[in-house]
């Protein structure tokens, strides 16, 4: 009898055993996806634009100024008879401010009316497990989910759901992770982790 449960005992000790190393090695497998911090929410107003991204810019009187502009890589514009105006960081309401001030301070107009409008803006980019990974347009108001569909959708392998987006602010790349319904930015890289069971 003692020889039975000895070997009752050991029979249950293994698989014990094989059962928490094979939850360590599912662990260890991990896409580490959840250790990253969430995406926080962000409010299509707030977009900064940066150097790359596309302006229409209307001025009323100075029929010259009407007109696309990109960003350029000093993160200004140039504007006729203001030349070179900085907007990099800036949101469309204080770019407006930014034209209409300049035209003002100069003595070209006395009451300036300046229109801003997003053009083109900068395209994000999926990779990982969707079918057709690369860089997609951006379209305002576009969610982790709209841009995975933008890629073809998921794979077969992928993990979905949650997904990582790794975004520039201030200069600094910040990785998080997001959700199907967080909303991207120009610019964002999303990658899309390949589950593993």
């Amino acid at each position: 009898m003692s020889l039975t449960s000895s070997l009752i005992t050991r029979v249950l000790i293994v698989r014990v055993l094989t059962a928490l190393l094979g939850c360590s090695v599912l662990a260890a497998c991990s896409s580490g996806i959840s250790s990253l911090p969430r995406l926080p929410s962000a409010n299509q107003a707030e977009y900064l634009l940066q150097p790359g991204d596309e302006l229409r810019v209307s001025v009323q009187n100075v029929a010259d100024a009407n007109g696309t502009y990109i960003i350029d890589g000093s993160g200004a514009i140039s504007l006729p008879l203001l030349q070179e105006v900085q907007v990099a960081g800036l949101s469309l309401r204080s770019i407006e401010r930014a034209i209409g001030d300049g035209y003002l301070k100069r003595g070209l107009l006395k009451n300036p009316v300046v229109s801003v409008q997003p053009g083109a803006l900068r395209p994000f980019y999926v990779i990982g497990e969707v079918n057709r990974p690369g860089e997609q347009p951006y379209r305002q108001g576009m969610t982790v989910l709209s841009a995975v569909a933008a890629a073809g959708g998921y794979t077969y392998r992928a993990a979905e759901g949650v997904v990582e987006v790794i975004r520039n602010v201030d200069g600094r790349e910040i990785r998080t992770r997001a959700m199907e319904e967080s909303i991207i930015m120009p610019g964002d890289r999303i990658i899309v982790h390949e589950r593993w069971f």
